[in-house]
């Protein structure tokens, strides 16, 4: 029994499946090239970037909504600042392994690209949960009504529909 209960840990789906992408990346750097690690690095660093700016984006657009919504903005407020110091961090570790690659000091340099692979993994974190910012506050202003209307019992003349609920757009792949 004592020796069950790690194996079962190590093959939970939660263990393996919390962080796929930096797991395969981490997994891709033993075997890819330093070209191959610089080129990931920086598509890395765009994508974070690109978190920021649509983040940076969602926050505009909350704040200059007639209606504010407050829960939405403290929202998105929370997560900015934090992708925008993994903004940060993840570039000097782009700069910081490009630089020891250069120097021949892999060791280095392939823990540099592990650092910027978790680095990518939460900030995709804190874009979908920006993103859920978004989108659990705009359900809330939908509202639905119904009302049936004359026949006999068992039988309906017609049928009167009031919807007015939001949908949020849907997300396209930057």
């Amino acid at each position: 029994m004592i020796v069950l209960l790690p194996l079962m840990l190590l093959t939970a789906p939660s263990a393996r499946a919390a962080t796929p992408e930096i797991t395969s990346t981490a997994e891709q750097s033993a075997t890819a090239t330093p070209k191959e690690k610089a080129q990931n690095a920086s598509e890395m660093v765009a994508e974070v970037d690109a978190a920021v700016t649509t983040v940076t984006k969602l926050l505009e657009s909350a704040k200059a909504e007639k209606t504010k919504n407050q829960e939405m903005i403290k929202c998105l407020e929370d997560k900015l600042p934090q992708l925008k110091t993994i903004q940060e961090i993840a570039g000097r570790s782009n700069t910081a392994m490009k630089t020891h690659m250069a120097g021949g000091d892999m060791a280095t340099a392939d823990r540099e690209y592990r650092q910027l692979a978790v680095l990518f993994g939460r900030a995709k974190e804190l874009l979908a949960a920006a993103q859920q910012c978004v989108k659990s506050t705009q359900g809330e202003s939908g509202k639905t009504a119904s009302s049936i209307s004359g026949g006999t019992e068992g039988t309906v003349d017609s049928i009167d529909e009031y919807i007015d609920v939001v949908i949020p757009p849907i997300d396209t792949p930057s």
